[in-house]
């Protein structure tokens, strides 16, 4: 303590004098060791700060999101025209069998619902009819194009389908014997061909079966080395365990021998403390100046150590018998273990080995004739061979058209020639005759062409029919005002049906695509916007009609607009707004991603490593339940705390690092 005090005194001294402490480092190899160190901090610093720079350029900087509840919202847009609303008749082509009636007088219904049902066969045979009947009507049109009437169209396109026919009919006739010859030698080609390829097909079943027995082979022979495996396994762990076993009674038996051997000094004291009493009893006897006292005295001394000795006696058999027996049977029972699972290791080696002699009597000697792949082969080899008889016998036994049958044939062709010729003359002279009716020949164009565009609409109305499965439905909203009371024909300008609408409005009728269609319900209101009078005006408008998709994928909707009066036949546009339901997580489009047919968002995940807390992304799948413009509401295993990716700096994928940028949520 004084040396102490004397030091601390020559440091205060020191201090108030001014003088600098000596250096602790008086070497100057400790010196240089300093300088390095403060030299090696400094690198590490300038190479971390480096490396979070470099870091900040190839990692992408990511935008996040935690999903929440919302609400979407749907815009649908629409354009068509205004109409007035009134009674519709359905009419229908004659000839058409009614074959069900749906619908009553009276009866509310609404687009779509059933009104008669036709039949199927005759709706086809209709409108195969209206397909010519507009062939035919085009040809009209071009020839009144071309200053020709009616009447010559009709007879040159008659002439013209009779010489189509002969020409046909003698074509048959001449190329009847190539035909025959060309279809004989085509089946005997294609038999041969047959007959070849089942040859070979027989060659690859032999092969095929040949390899599905080895394959077979070597199945069993795998199966019975992991038995093997099994079995040896199983074995080693049995005798492991009664080897344990055996341990555990051995070191029981060791627990006892401590108390075993103090049981052996305990009965060696016992007996020389019974051989003393006994001694000193037989002194006493031996004196013969004893008193009875004494000698009851020394007798009962002698009891005792017999006694003592007996019980010793008793305590080192006791423990000597139960860790004898105990290892004894470990032993018995480790010898039948070992005996047990040498059987069933020899038994599956033996298995082992009858597998691997399978499989080589596979290889070597295996018969497949009687297997089923070689079985159905060779049975289509024998079906291909007698095709191949067949055909030989056809090409030898082919016949053919005579010459007479080809020479009536070339003069019906000739005649129906001249019929063609005569009628085209015909229909030249006409035209020069009629030459100056040039306003007749345009009324008849325009006759065609309106008919045309009647048959073309009845065929598309026909097919819309045909697409529901023959069954007539109602285009529009409205109470059926009159029906067919029994089933039967149709006739020709009468109609099936009347729909009748009460109010006797306005209405838009707009088409739109399936997609946008199915976000519309019935009942769905919306803003309608048209110009009147030259100004811009709005009404609310209702969606009272969905009709079903065209082979266009194209739908009619219906909007029925509020009592009042509108333009007839100008533009209008419905903008239709619908909130959805409340959704339980809702995030950003731009946070969806897409592998194939699954849907699927990347999640902010962050782990410690050695260089500190590290950013990186995992995907989670999700099913798209809703979505509009802007946000779509999911399901998924998100709870609502996870930070999910919207957008980033550059493409990543899952597991790639991040960096989250400042302010995001």
């Amino acid at each position: 303590m004084e040396q102490l005090n004397i030091r601390a005194e020559e440091e205060r001294v020191r201090l108030q004098s001014g003088e600098k402490p000596k250096s602790r480092f008086t070497s100057r190899l400790q010196r240089t060791a300093v300088r390095l160190l403060a030299g090696f901090f400094a690198l590490m610093l300038c190479l971390t700060l480096v490396s979070r720079a470099a870091e900040g350029v190839t990692v992408a900087r990511v935008k996040t999101q935690r999903p929440k509840t919302g609400i979407l919202t749907q815009r649908v847009d629409l354009s068509g025209t205004i109409e007035p609303l009134g009674d519709l008749d359905l009419t229908l082509p004659a000839g058409i069998q009614v074959t069900s009636i749906r619908a009553q007088a009276g009866q509310r219904v609404e687009p779509g619902d059933p009104l008669l049902e036709l039949d199927g066969a005759g709706l086809d045979r209709t409108m195969e009819k209206l397909r010519n009947d507009i062939r035919l009507l085009d040809l009209k049109i071009q020839n009144a194009l071309s200053g020709n009437s009616g009447d010559d169209t009709e007879a040159i396109l008659a002439a013209q389908q009779a010489l189509a026919d002969a020409q046909e009919d003698y074509d048959r006739l001449v190329n009847s014997r190539e035909r025959a010859e060309g279809r004989s030698e085509e089946d005997l080609l294609t038999a041969q061909a047959d007959y070849d390829k089942a040859l070979e097909d027989l060659e690859k079943a032999e092969k095929k079966a040949l390899e599905n027995l080895v394959k077979e082979a070597e199945e069993k022979v795998k199966g019975a080395q992991k038995d093997l495996e099994a079995v040896q396994e199983a074995a080693q762990s049995a005798i492991e365990s009664a080897q344990a076993s055996l341990t555990a009674a051995q070191d029981s038996a060791k627990a006892f021998s401590e108390p075993y051997y103090n049981s052996v000094r305990n009965l060696k004291t016992a007996k020389e403390r019974l051989q003393k009493a006994q001694a000193e009893l037989q002194e006493l006897q031996d004196s013969g100046t004893a008193t009875e006292a004494q000698l009851q005295a020394a007798q009962e001394k002698v009891d005792a150590a017999q006694a003592e000795v007996d019980a010793a006696n008793w305590s080192m058999e006791s423990y000597n018998y139960k860790g004898d027996l105990a290892v004894t049977r470990a032993a018995e029972e480790l010898a039948k273990v070992t005996e047990r699972q040498g059987e069933k290791v020899k038994k599956a080696e033996q298995a082992l080995e009858e597998a691997k002699a399978e499989l080589e009597k596979v290889k070597k000697e295996s018969d497949v004739s009687e297997e089923a792949l070689v079985v159905s082969a060779r049975s289509a080899l024998e079906g291909a061979e007698r095709a191949l008889k067949t055909a030989q016998r056809g090409v030898e036994d082919t016949d053919v058209a005579t010459d007479e049958q080809i020479f009536t044939a070339g003069r019906a062709v000739e005649a129906a020639q001249r019929a063609v010729e005569q009628a085209q003359r015909k229909a030249e002279e006409n035209r020069l005759s009629a030459a100056k009716d040039q306003r007749g020949r345009e009324i008849e164009r325009l006759g065609y062409e309106s008919e045309r565009r009647e048959q073309a609409r009845t065929l598309a109305e026909l097919e819309r029919v045909a697409a529901g499965g023959g069954v007539l439905t109602a285009p529009i909203a409205g109470t059926v005002q009159s029906i067919l009371t029994e089933t039967g024909r149709t006739q020709d300008g009468v109609s099936v049906a009347t729909l009748s609408r009460s109010d006797q409005g306005f209405q838009l009728e707009a088409a739109t695509d399936e997609k946008s269609a199915e976000k519309l319900s019935l009942g769905d209101q919306g803003k309608v916007t048209y110009h009147q009078d030259g100004k811009a005006r709005e009404a609310v408008g209702v969606v009272s009609a969905i009709g079903a998709a065209d082979d266009k994928g194209q739908v009619k909707v219906t909007v029925t607009l509020p009592e009042g009066s509108y333009p007839a036949g100008v533009s209008a546009k419905l903008e239709l707004s619908k909130r959805s339901e409340q959704y339980g997580a809702c995030l950003p489009l731009g946070a969806l991603r897409s592998d194939g047919d699954k849907d699927y968002v990347l999640v902010l995940q962050e782990k410690n490593t050695v260089m500190g807390i590290e950013q990186t992304v995992v995907r989670v799948e999700v099913t798209v339940l809703d979505r509009d413009s802007e946000s779509m509401a999911v399901e998924s295993s998100l709870m609502g705390t996870e930070q999910v990716v919207t957008s980033s700096s550059k493409p990543i994928g899952e597991g790639d690092r991040v960096r989250l940028e400042t302010g995001d949520k």
